[in-house]
């Protein structure tokens, strides 16, 4: 029964930072109060070619901006699910890649790998720049693209962009990353890193707390009731400190917090 309840948390392992993210921010409730009033139909959503969504606001959502977000994504959306795009001056480190034109004899290998293994979600902001989230392996990736438009009926090449050398193996890294969006189904095979299980346990203590259930019982969820009976039994506070702090964090998180998983 409890293992059961953590196994609701397992879709979180692959998660990247940015969609940590939204998992807190959808759990804020003046946040869910605001987008009560941005509801699904003030969002256009329609399919394109090669099974391409696009998303356009019916409407300004200004109010979105004060989230860091370019819209209201459907809170009841999870982190990979949630069509959720984050600002450029909240999420300066997104994947930028180049749309130029192509031979249109030639194929881009970025494209048709992408179009072809992924799921894509397309967006125009309010100042016409364009936007991708894409979604495969059980990771999504967050793309700004410059140039032409993705959506041109014209063939398009892709190159990535990478400006500068400040940073220049975190700019590789990240790139790196990007590519485990190719793959079938949820990538089962990546284990849990200690950022991800700390992120993990935070959100399990935050929504255990706002379930009302105590530490004791927080600490049988995410550890088991055998271990936790023993931590409880012994003189040590390990096990007790550690689920307040989760929870202190998970609070901290949701509250505002998550804009630093952004930075």
């Amino acid at each position: 029964m409890l293992q059961s309840v953590l196994d609701r948390y397992d879709y979180t392992r692959t998660l990247s930072r940015s969609r940590w993210a939204w998992e807190f921010l959808r759990r804020n409730q003046d946040f869910l109060e605001e987008a009560a009033l941005h509801g699904a139909d003030k969002v256009s959503v329609r399919t394109a070619c090669h099974g391409i969504t696009l998303i356009r606001p019916r409407i300004d959502q200004m109010a979105a901006e004060r989230w860091g977000l370019a819209f209201f994504p459907d809170p009841r959306h999870d982190g990979y699910a949630a069509h959720a795009f984050w600002s450029s001056a909240l999420f300066p480190r997104q994947v930028k890649v180049q749309v130029s034109p192509a031979d249109s004899e030639a194929t881009c290998p970025i494209y048709e790998k992408t179009v072809k293994q992924c799921e894509i979600v397309h967006l125009v902001d309010t100042a016409g720049r364009e936007h991708l989230l894409v979604k495969g392996n059980g990771h999504v990736v967050q793309v700004q693209c410059r140039g032409m438009s993705m959506l041109s009926p014209e063939p398009v090449r892709l190159g990535f962009l990478i400006r500068g050398t400040a940073n220049f193996a975190s700019r590789w890294r990240m790139l790196d990353e990007a590519q485990r969006v190719y793959g079938a189904g949820q990538d089962a095979s990546v284990p849990w890193s200690r950022t991800s299980l700390a992120l993990r346990n935070a959100l399990v203590a935050h929504d255990c707390e706002i379930a009302g259930l105590s530490v004791r019982e927080t600490a049988e969820i995410i550890y088991g009731k055998a271990r936790a009976d023993e931590a409880w039994a012994g003189p040590g506070r390990s096990m007790k400190d550690e689920i307040r702090r989760a929870r202190a964090r998970g609070r901290d998180l949701v509250s505002g917090g998550y804009r630093t998983l952004l930075a």
